[in-house]
């Protein structure tokens, strides 16, 4: 198969892993695009952009780095991460959206991991500018020559899209019914994700190893059946 072929291959699978869900749930369930593609798509933005990002580089990054263990970096970037998209959604769901049915809440969950999975394979480092990025360039340019590595990212996008419509649809349950319970788990099994991953980035795991890889996968895999599991109790207990 041809080289450029084979590198193509990879991103235009990560592409469809972010439109073909889109696609089904506005086509086949009724959902919106304006639900999806717009409010959906712009809690996440800010929740990345406006929160996430500008937090993790002043508070983590300046001020804790240096500080802290690996162990607490880790548990500090990912409470970071949850506090900051999660956040985002909750103030959609307060004055933007605060009547949601299932599939629109699903959908307006799998917002996110629609665009994440549409935009990572186009940026090169996304840890650029930080304590990582030595390490992070690294493994990408590793891993860029190897086409399992590749697809096993394909997996990794597939994989998060079910995290990021149960932790969404926690925080909805919490705002509905005034439970803080199912919120609270959402933050947590989301920070535990995000925190995760940050402590084996430290620990300068090497990312383009197929049994690191699989060692992440299984535990995103079991937070993410752990938190759906709670997502769809919570739901018909509480709402």
């Amino acid at each position: 198969m041809n080289t450029k072929l084979q590198k193509l291959l990879p991103t235009l699978a990560s592409i469809a892993v972010g439109i073909i869900p889109v696609f089904i749930l506005i086509h086949y369930f009724g959902v919106s695009r304006k639900l999806i593609i717009g409010w959906g798509v712009l809690s996440y933005v800010l929740g990345v952009t406006g929160f996430k990002i500008p937090i993790y580089h002043f508070f983590v990054v300046k001020l804790l780095h240096g500080k802290l263990s690996n162990l607490w970096l880790s548990v500090s970037h990912g409470l970071v991460s949850a506090i900051s998209e999660l956040g985002a959604a909750f103030l959609f769901f307060v004055f933007v959206v605060p009547k949601l049915t299932l599939v629109q809440l699903i959908g307006f969950g799998a917002a996110a991991g629609a665009v994440e999975a549409i935009m990572l394979p186009f940026i090169q480092n996304p840890l650029k500018g930080t304590p990582l990025e030595e390490h992070t360039s690294e493994v990408i340019q590793r891993s860029s020559a190897s086409s399992l590595i590749q697809w096993m990212s394909v997996l990794e996008r597939a994989l998060a899209l079910s995290p990021h419509v149960a932790a969404r649809g926690l925080v909805y349950i919490s705002f509905i019914s005034g439970n803080i319970v199912p919120a609270v788990l959402g933050v947590l099994t989301f920070a535990s994700v995000d925190g995760r991953v940050y402590f084996a980035l430290l620990e300068k795991w090497p990312f383009d190893n197929i049994r690191v890889l699989m060692k992440i996968y299984r535990y995103i895999a079991l937070v993410a059946f752990f938190q759906t599991v709670m997502f769809v109790c919570f739901y018909y207990y509480l709402m």
